[in-house]
């Protein structure tokens, strides 16, 4: 396979590179401070996440990845079709259902089964044209749809996807064409006769078998007004409009999706949603700039938006990259992942946000079920001077105040992968009352990101809790097969070790708080273990020192809601290369309240 990526490689087979497609170059990061203003005695309506979305984020049967690693970032829309799968679909079929095209829709459809039912309940956009096989390794002889103005086949096409969704008893949106624009997806190119002939066939089709079919198109390869005006011209003359009107990769938008409503009412067509079912060009897939367009999808109102996929098309199974590989091949998280599971956290009413014409900006949002504030915040250039966030409105809020007031975190999400989790920056404690508030950001590497946090203020004390605490209640210890303890050992909190050294072994701190610190041996004979925290990600800790420290902090648990968690501790098969064993240690926990 090509390690080109899907549009890229097209536009460099056509020859072109079309202005609308043009990659944002990165210029040099600069240090000019910038500002934020959050409002939020002012809502601006519900949050819809759109934008927490993927093409082709699955594996082959939809399977990876696993749910630990998908159900934290709340995905909201997905597509594919069985792009690059063996046997080119319809076309290497001799343009029939055989096996290629079996291979491309039973992958489809497993990946539908995933996202839209259970848990998830996303929306699917199935591209139909890589079922067909359109998917710039089609043989050079292909026939395209409507050639000489005959639709036969193609229509005959359409039927066959539709009685195989159907037969499946999923729902789909119906992505007819995947970049038409005169790139190796579809030579004829979009807005020719032979275009109109293949779309007018395809939705007429489509309506005949299901009145109520979802229809998503053009899906052209760049924001392209032109494209758009006459594509709409065509369709709605012909009766053949979309529910969905598409494009990909927008450099500015905010301001294209409001030239698409533009499009949309000069011409008198209503009840149309809009999705970008296509974003991030390769250069644009860092932790800050992708928080940045998502600030911009969830002002814009825009109904759906899939982040693109460029290095492992199309069944790699890791979101699009922004999960990685480690050496033992578990998929480990990115900042990248870390900024959508930081969008998912930005629930329940917008608020307003104001960022004073910098390049800076964000996505807020209140949420008195979860009595949390979070705002998300990239930026578009790779400033790194000093950002100034001020949040205004804390009374209009009163829940968010807790007995001992207001907590503020400011996490740093750096552009890195893998990445086990963001760093924290600051914390403060504000009174109950307070007004306003400032957090000072220094944004120090140009490609992180930065997510602020306000969650009611606790009061008492850490509680402090040895390993050996196996008694149930707020807090204790559970151990599984294979764990031993020793006492009387000088240098450890209680003079007791609680231990394992065979690799699987699993152990689970029960805790009732907003986070958790844990205390282990670090010494030459010391494995490494990992600790996951409830349903986020595993984090890999290596307890492997030159020198012994019985009772250091090996892990510190981002901050939580209140509330009951589980840490699960599971004694990893691999050591530190300079390490002489395998063993884990515990000796104690703090937990805040």
């Amino acid at each position: 396979m090509n390690p080109l990526p899907r549009v890229l490689r097209a536009l460099l087979a056509g020859g072109l590179v079309a202005t609308a497609l043009t990659v944002p170059a990165a210029g040099p990061a600069s240090a000019a401070d910038q500002s934020v203003t959050v409002d939020l005695a002012t809502t601006t309506g519900t949050v819809t996440r759109a934008g927490a979305g993927f093409l082709y984020g699955l594996n082959q049967d939809g399977t990876q990845p696993p749910d630990n690693l998908l159900s934290p970032l709340q995905v909201t829309s997905a597509r594919g079709g069985g792009a690059r799968l063996p046997g080119h679909g319809w076309i290497g079929d001799g343009y029939r259902a055989g096996t290629g095209y079996r291979t491309r829709i039973n992958s489809a459809l497993a990946q539908v089964r995933r996202l839209t039912t259970g848990q998830y309940n996303a929306s699917y956009d199935l591209l139909v044209s890589d079922l067909w096989g359109a998917d710039t390794e089609q043989p050079a002889n292909t026939v395209y749809p409507c050639t000489n103005g005959d639709c036969t086949n193609w229509v005959s096409f359409i039927g066959q996807v539709v009685a195989d969704v159907q037969a499946s008893g999923l729902r789909v949106r119906y992505d007819i064409y995947n970049e038409p624009d005169g790139t190796g997806f579809f030579p004829p190119g979009v807005n020719t006769p032979q275009y109109f002939q293949m779309w007018d066939s395809a939705v007429r089709e489509l309506r005949r078998l299901v009145p109520s079919a979802q229809i998503t198109g053009p899906g052209v390869s760049g924001w392209n007004p032109n494209y758009l005006s006459t594509f709409l011209d065509h369709t709605k003359a012909a009766g053949t409009l979309p529910t969905t009107l598409d494009w990909h990769f927008s450099g500015t938008p905010y301001q294209d999706v409001q030239t698409a409503r533009s499009l949309l009412s000069q011409r008198g067509i209503t009840g149309i949603d809009l999705s970008m079912n296509e974003y991030l060009f390769p250069g644009d897939q860092h932790a800050g700039y992708q928080a940045w367009y998502l600030t911009q999808l969830a002002k814009s109102g825009i109904s759906r938006a899939s982040h693109a996929i460029w290095t492992d098309c199309c069944v790699g199974g890791t979101l699009d990259s922004t999960l990685v590989r480690d050496g033992s091949g578990a998929l480990r998280p990115t900042g990248q992942w870390w900024v959508y599971k930081s969008y998912a956290d930005v629930s329940g009413q917008l608020v307003a946000v104001n960022n004073n014409g910098g390049s800076t900006d964000a996505v807020a949002a209140k949420d008195q079920t979860a009595r949390r504030v979070a705002v998300l915040l990239g930026d578009k250039t790779g400033n790194t001077g000093t950002t100034r966030v001020t949040i205004n409105g804390l009374t209009s809020s009163p829940w968010l105040a807790g007995a001992g007031g207001i907590q503020v975190t400011l996490q740093r999400i750096p552009d890195q992968g893998p990445l086990d989790q963001p760093a924290v920056v600051s914390t403060q404690v504000v009174a109950a009352g307070t007004s306003s508030l400032q957090v000072p950001i220094p944004w120090t590497g140009a490609q992180d990101a930065y997510f602020i946090t306000l969650t009611p203020a606790s009061t008492g004390a850490v509680t402090t809790l040895d390993a050996t605490a196996t008694t149930p209640g707020a807090n204790y210890f559970e151990y599984g097969a294979n764990w031993g303890r020793t006492d009387g050992v000088a240098d450890m909190y209680a003079g007791t070790a609680n231990w394992s050294y065979t690799p699987g072994s699993t152990a689970r701190i029960r805790f009732t708080g907003t986070q958790l610190i844990l205390h282990a041996v670090r010494d030459q004979d010391q494995g490494r273990f990992t600790i996951q925290l409830d349903n986020a990600p595993a984090v890999t800790i290596d307890d492997y020192a030159p020198a012994r420290n019985a009772s250091g902090v090996v892990w510190t648990s981002p901050p939580v809601a209140a509330g009951q968690h589980t840490a699960t501790i599971v004694v990893a098969q691999d050591k530190n290369p300079a390490s002489t064993g395998h063993n884990i240690a515990l000796d104690y926990i703090e937990v805040k309240p």
